[in-house]
């Protein structure tokens, strides 16, 4: 009977037994401590978009003590703008499976859930068959490697909400509640999935972790810069000639050179104007401030973030209110409704945007501006305090241009 065969490297076929697992060999044979130290010394950052040292977390999940810990994968990416999961997870599961393996061993977790976006139709049956042949082949549920090291390993299909892309709601997802937000304290580390300790790590995190533990790859720690180190997968869209999936070293590209040398300048007779670089969760970068070393020291000095790595593009030829009521629309729609102050100001910004007018732009500018720092402070989730960041920099870059009138574009 033939085996399963998975897309790997392009057009190459290759099937589970003809994957070595280098990875987490090399980490069973180092052992946790080491394995851990190995991510801290990379210098490993979350590629989800927080950015927190997936070291430390781990450190930290492995020191607590418990009768059961989780490792969950999230592979939810539900950022407008993002498909890097995507395709790791249709075109790199074995990687992925890999990063799973390796990380629930480094924090002593014995079971792991991986949850994909349940519009991922093909990423959802590929890692089914992933699973499957995985269990077949007694690398999940059985002792791994003539280790004492075993893993079981369930994928739950996303319900097709945004904020599930937030780990607390991810896991009252996975544990069948509505997905909503917890408060924080306690943190997943503390108390996560059936209040026991969990660790959650995105996609593109646990590939790279992998990539660091192979002993065959001493790339990784060389590449980037101190602070950013490794690699980055960005999603280049919006008014681009060449948009697509890309890998950047860190440090060593600049902004200006990822739109106009990788995705091939602004595609229309407009000129850009400016880009959003990490979704619509981070504030924009204008057109004349892009030159500048790709990575998260240099976006956070700007005030904005490299989130999630897609980097949208926008040209001139858009209307600036109907680009704000766009994404004012989306937030509205896609809040939990958990926190009265994402809930309820994302509705009132969306309704000043709907009733925008010349004489009174100032006045209602202010009023965005405050609504948008009351749901920074008192938003359970990151992502109901991150909603306010697109629409809060169109108007701290564009606030002259939305006090003329006539229609304005950007």
């Amino acid at each position: 009977m033939s085996k399963e065969k998975f897309y790997l490297k392009g057009d190459q076929l290759l099937d589970i037994s003809d994957y070595n697992f280098k990875s987490i060999k090399n980490a069973l044979k180092l052992g946790r401590e080491k394995t851990i130290q190995k991510i801290k010394d990379s210098e490993l950052k979350g590629r989800g978009g927080a950015g927190f040292p997936t070291g430390i977390k781990w450190e930290m999940a492995a020191n607590i003590e418990a009768q059961e810990k989780f490792l969950v994968c999230n592979g939810d990416e539900g950022e407008p703008g993002t498909f890097k999961d995507r395709y790791l997870l249709e075109e790199r599961p074995l990687k992925v499976l890999e990063g799973i393996m390796l990380a629930a061993y480094a924090v002593g977790a014995d079971k792991a859930y991986i949850y994909i976006r349940g519009e991922y139709s093909k990423a959802i049956d590929v890692f089914s068959k992933i699973i499957e042949a995985a269990e077949k082949e007694k690398i999940l549920n059985e002792y791994l490697f003539n280790s004492e090291f075993q893993l079981e390993l369930k994928l739950v299909r996303g319900a097709g909400a945004y904020v599930c892309g937030d780990e607390t709601s991810l896991l009252n997802s996975i544990e069948g509640k509505r997905g909503r937000s917890r408060i924080k304290p306690p943190y997943p580390i503390e108390k996560g999935l059936y209040n026991q300790p969990t660790v959650v790590n995105n996609v593109e995190s646990l590939c790279c972790a992998a990539e660091i533990l192979n002993p065959e790859s001493e790339e990784f720690s060389s590449l980037g810069i101190e602070g950013s180190r490794g690699t980055k997968l960005l999603c280049l869209s919006g008014d681009l000639n060449k948009p697509g999936l890309y890998e950047v070293e860190f440090g060593k590209i600049t902004l200006k050179e990822i739109i106009y040398e990788l995705g091939g300048g602004i595609k229309t007779n407009a000129d850009l104007r400016f880009v959003v670089p990490g979704g619509i969760s981070t504030a924009l970068i204008k057109a004349d401030s892009l030159d500048f070393p790709y990575s998260y020291q240099e976006f956070e000095e700007r005030g904005s973030s490299l989130g999630s790595g897609a980097v949208i593009a926008v040209s001139k030829k858009h209307d600036l209110l109907d680009l704000m009521l766009n994404v004012s629309r989306f937030y509205m729609d896609e809040t939990c409704g958990t926190c009265f102050p994402c809930r309820e100001g994302n509705r009132q910004i969306n309704k000043i945007l709907k009733s925008f007018k010349p004489e009174s732009n100032k006045i209602n500018a202010e009023l965005i501006n405050d609504i948008g720092n009351t749901i920074r402070l008192a938003a359970r989730c990151g992502l109901g305090q991150s909603s306010l960041n697109f629409i809060t920099s169109v108007i701290q870059n564009y606030g002259e241009e939305l006090r003329i009138g006539g229609k304005i574009y950007v």
